[in-house]
């Protein structure tokens, strides 16, 4: 009886390991984005992507308990279905705090190519999100690292 366990799970485990070998893997070729994702180039989006959907992101909890402001910058991919296609923490203040919240509002974003845009080029660009809250203790550092240019 427990050889024929044995060989049952013998057989079982050989023939597991045999159809992985067969298994076809799709083409998953590199996406040749456009980089306009230095600060110089971010209004150069405009002229291949318009945003048509944005959620903003949600305000974690832990944060606003501690009472602090901050922000994210990102290093987004559009591609060429106007989808987020990947995301890149470029900085953030403070460092990790709103991260997380900043990359999960943006897999909700949508784009429309322009009409220059015909080939849907993808492309890379810097997306900062902002995290305020009235009131908070680090204003005026978070205002400095963010480079806000409004009242907090």
């Amino acid at each position: 009886m427990r050889n024929v366990v044995s060989i049952t799970i013998i057989s079982l485990f050989l023939g597991a390991c045999a159809s992985n070998d067969t298994v076809q893997i799709a083409d998953k070729s590199p996406i040749e984005y456009k980089d306009l994702s230095l600060k110089e180039q971010k209004q150069l989006v405009k002229e291949y992507w318009v945003v048509e959907k944005r959620q903003e992101p949600k305000y974690p909890i832990s944060a606003a308990r501690k009472g602090l402001s901050g922000c994210v910058d990102l290093i987004v991919g559009i591609n060429k279905n106007g989808k987020t296609s990947g995301y890149k923490v470029k900085e953030s203040y403070p460092e990790g705090v709103f991260d997380d919240h900043a990359a999960a509002s943006l897999k909700n974003w949508k784009w429309s190519a322009t009409e220059v845009n015909i080939d849907k080029t993808p492309v890379l660009t810097s997306i900062q999100l902002d995290f305020v809250v009235s009131g908070a203790k680090n204003a005026k550092e978070a205002k400095t690292k963010c480079g806000w240019n409004y009242k907090v």
